[in-house]
């Protein structure tokens, strides 16, 4: 008998949590949150983080996934006419506070995940970074957590340097990260590409289960002053933002609002924070109108998954509820204030990588 196409969708959505957990970490990609981890949403640490295990910074990039590079985990291809820059989320176990320069299978199973689908319309560049590790983002915020962030984003600006100066050939760039990754490019737009000459090579940044802000009523003005949120799929040079939800988040919700107050989430001293402030959320699959529409993601063997998603509207939590039949059943890990947080990209994936060939199109037009 025929599994029901809703019930495959699950099923598929769900088996993408489980790639992501790669081998038992537990699914917390630690994004940017609006309130103070509680001991409950946090991993259990393995042992206390050694502050004095730090790798020094990098002579030179670390690259896990290069175009034509050998043992690629985002598949390598080449010639594409846009070049993908991609930051992995948490996935690592290693209990310091920062994780090493190597390639784990952690991190290359969520490269595989995330960031090799879009090679169907980019060449694929991904740094490895000491990205702080699930034991470091366990601890409280404070100078210590801070403090492997800022290690962390280091190193992501070393590699757009390095990218920039010696690989981008004049190409443009799609900006993908996922949770930690999109902590560290909302960082990298603000300081390097935002009201810059970068800009100009910007075909569009995916920045997803990390909480951009702007300013209340506005598609600029919070983290970017000149990047706008994308309202067409044939616009350039803009944001896709989103947390997904399955159910109404929670007051404890770790997404979906603005910081109240400085200092929660390191990299950058300016963070903005308080009312006057919102999280951005587009719906890929309505830009311009944010209609209940459906998104597709992939699942096992690449096939399709298909729900509906539209951002919420209104005072509270800011984010992208996904909807149908089934829906129900999408897993809220570790807890119901993550939402559908391991997912993100995964559900909207192949809606996202269709809106990346209609962007690489219109960049690529006299």
């Amino acid at each position: 008998m025929r599994t029901p196409v809703r019930a495959r969708a699950v099923a598929a959505a769900i088996w993408s949590v489980t790639a992501l957990v790669l081998g038992g970490a537990v699914v917390t990609t630690v994004g940017t949150s609006n309130v103070a981890p509680s001991a409950a949403a946090e991993p259990e640490a393995p042992r206390a983080a050694d502050t004095d295990t730090t790798e020094p910074p990098p002579d030179t990039t670390t690259w896990l996934c290069r175009p034509s590079g050998p043992d690629d985990p985002c598949g390598g291809r080449s010639g594409a006419p846009i070049d993908c820059f991609y930051v992995y989320p948490t996935v690592s176990l290693q209990p310091t506070p920062n994780a090493t320069l190597d390639a784990t299978p952690e991190v290359r199973g969520v490269a595989a995940l995330q960031a090799a689908p879009f090679g169907e319309h980019c060449n694929v560049w991904a740094p490895v970074y000491r990205q702080s590790t699930l034991q470091g983002l366990a601890s409280p915020p404070g100078p210590e957590r801070a403090a492997a962030l800022d290690v962390a984003y280091d190193d992501i600006d070393r590699a757009w340097s390095d990218y920039l100066a010696h690989h981008n050939d004049g190409r443009g760039v799609v900006l993908i990260g996922h949770s930690q990754g999109t902590r560290m490019l909302r960082t990298l737009v603000h300081n390097r590409i935002d009201g810059k000459p970068a800009q100009s090579q910007l075909v569009s940044a995916l920045l997803i289960g990390g909480d951009v802000l702007v300013r209340k009523g506005e598609s600029t003005g919070g983290d970017f002053d000149s990047v706008p949120a994308c309202t067409d799929s044939a616009q350039i040079g803009c944001v896709v933002a989103y947390s997904a939800f399955s159910a109404p988040p929670p007051p404890d919700t770790r997404y979906g609002l603005p910081p109240q107050v400085p200092g929660l989430s390191g990299t950058r001293a300016d963070l903005p924070y308080g009312p006057g402030y919102e999280v951005l959320c587009t719906n890929p699959a309505s830009l311009r109108d944010n209609h209940d529409a459906p998104i597709h993601g992939f699942g096992p063997g690449r096939g399709t998954t298909e729900f509906s998603a539209r951002c919420t509207e209104g005072d509270g939590p800011n984010v992208l509820m996904v909807g149908g039949p089934g829906a129900d059943l999408l897993p809220a890990l570790p807890s119901a204030n993550w939402g559908l947080h391991a997912m993100d990209l995964n559900l909207a994936q192949r809606t996202l990588v269709d809106l990346v060939g209609a962007q690489s199109a219109a960049y690529s037009r006299p």
